[in-house]
């Protein structure tokens, strides 16, 4: 590596040790509270200036005081955080990551929440400060009647037409943030998890290529998906609908580390918040492969710093952040190295080389994933946390998700689960894809392997057919 990479890493590394001294030492605490008193001002002058559109036209020298205060506020909090996120949760109002905090007797979060919900809105990003005008344009389009038909695309739209392409409208979330208390779940079809997942990566990865800072809100709410998903084989599920092939290969591959990172954490007991927020660092730690040198992606070796910078666009550092930006530098550094990667950087690291190793292509995937397994786990305690790698063999059982594998019958099956026992480490539940002699199934048939069926071969990409 050029002295020059390695000057850019040691800076990037050198800004987190900053930060965290920063936080240790308790000054994040006045960024937060500027923070959370330049939005509270801001949510109070929203609300009012959408309230007075009933009473005044919007010309009207009214509107010019809070339109300007409002327009200030946003270029200071810009000059705080680098982007603003104002997310409305379940009438509950935050400024990138920070509780507003409001009088009992106001009204202005249940009022500012319906609001923007009646648009189908529940967050807005501004990647950009905005003027006094741009400030009246966004009251009077929010303070419109929703269209009956995709209304927050129509807003989005509305925004557009009239310059404000840096603002960008955010779907109603639903997530948990670490000391905010339990939320009643939503089961959901892992199909539709998936489906909605695989949007949500398209989403980041464009945003990303654009140069936006990141946007880790829409991301952690998918993650949230992701942990609230009940059944002990949810998440493998998952796992396996992520080897549709009809997604680009970044998109599948950042779901799939997530997924895997995810499932790794609920194996080790990681608390929910802790979940989440693993779950959102393995979606980052590819990022550097979004930014552009001389028309081109980052080579390997540079896309981990080229990932620490797109991080540290967003200013301010809250601990969620700091994790994502070690996992951007360390999720290739091996276990045995002298710095020993933080814990996150170590569960992705794992995840991340099954999936490079089992990834699917055009003529399947690389190595089977029962030979990646046992590839990886000759490396435990060298390359890979050995604790870890246990835990990721434990759940994914010796013929992980997505295995193909023929049966003593001559039929072929897929693994679509994990281990389900300790008793059954190697008697996944699978689906039949092909029948003995060749032909397709015209149904769905699950077939459980504990019921007595044999495993006469795994079926490796390699193999003939």
């Amino acid at each position: 590596m050029s002295d020059e990479k390695l000057d850019e890493t040691a800076e990037a590394q050198a800004r987190i040790a900053k930060a965290l001294d920063r936080a240790r030492a308790g000054e994040d605490k006045e960024l937060a509270t500027q923070v959370r008193e330049r939005g509270e001002q801001l949510a109070h002058l929203l609300s009012g200036a959408a309230r007075m559109t009933h009473i005044h036209h919007i010309d009207n020298k009214a509107f010019e005081a809070p339109c300007r205060e409002m327009a200030a506020s946003i270029a200071k909090l810009h000059d705080l955080l680098g982007l603003v996120q104002l997310v409305m949760v379940e009438d509950q109002i935050y400024i990138n990551d920070i509780r507003l905090r409001f009088d009992v007797r106001s009204e202005v979060s249940r009022e500012l929440t319906q609001l923007w919900r009646r648009h189908d809105t529940g967050g807005v990003t501004v990647h950009a400060p905005i003027d006094e005008a741009q400030m009246k344009a966004l009251v009077v389009a929010v303070a419109a009647d929703p269209a009956p038909a995709a209304p927050r695309a129509a807003l989005q739209a509305a925004l557009q037409r009239v310059g404000m392409a840096s603002v960008e409208l955010q779907p109603v979330f639903r997530f948990r943030l670490g000391g905010e208390g339990q939320r009643q779940q939503i089961h959901r079809d892992v199909k539709e998890v998936y489906a909605q997942s695989a949007r949500v990566m398209g989403d980041l990865w464009d945003s990303l290529a654009l140069g936006r800072s990141p946007n880790p809100l829409p991301v952690r709410k998918m993650v949230t998906e992701m942990v609230d998903m009940n059944g002990e084989q949810r998440v493998e599920e998952l796992v396996a609908a992520t080897r549709d092939t009809r997604s680009p290969a970044h998109n599948r591959h950042s779901l799939q580390v997530a997924s895997l990172s995810v499932l790794i954490g609920k194996e080790i007991g990681l608390p929910e918040a802790a979940l989440a927020d693993l779950g959102v660092a393995a979606c980052f730690h590819d990022g550097g492969y979004t930014t552009d040198e001389d028309g081109y992606a980052p080579p390997f070796e540079r896309h981990t710093t080229a990932g620490a910078r797109q991080l540290l666009k967003q200013r301010g550092f809250h601990e969620a952040r700091i994790r994502r930006l070690l996992v951007c530098l360390e999720h290739h550094r091996t276990f045995d190295d002298d710095r020993k990667p933080s814990l996150f950087s170590r569960i992705i690291h794992v995840a991340d080389d099954y999936d490079t190793l089992t990834r699917y292509r055009p003529s399947g995937p690389l190595v089977a994933p029962p030979d990646a397994l046992a590839r990886m786990f000759a490396a435990g305690g060298t390359v890979y946390d050995p604790t870890l790698l246990q835990a990721f063999v434990n759940r994914m059982g010796m013929f992980p998700p997505g295995s193909v594998l023929e049966l003593d019958d001559g039929s072929w099956v897929l693994s679509i689960s994990g281990v389900r026992h300790p008793s059954l480490f190697d008697k996944p539940l699978c689906r039949l894809v092909r029948l003995r002699g060749g032909a397709q199934p015209r149904d769905t048939i699950d077939i459980d392997l504990a019921l007595g069926r044999r495993v006469a071969r795994v079926i490796r990409p390699e193999s003939p057919p």
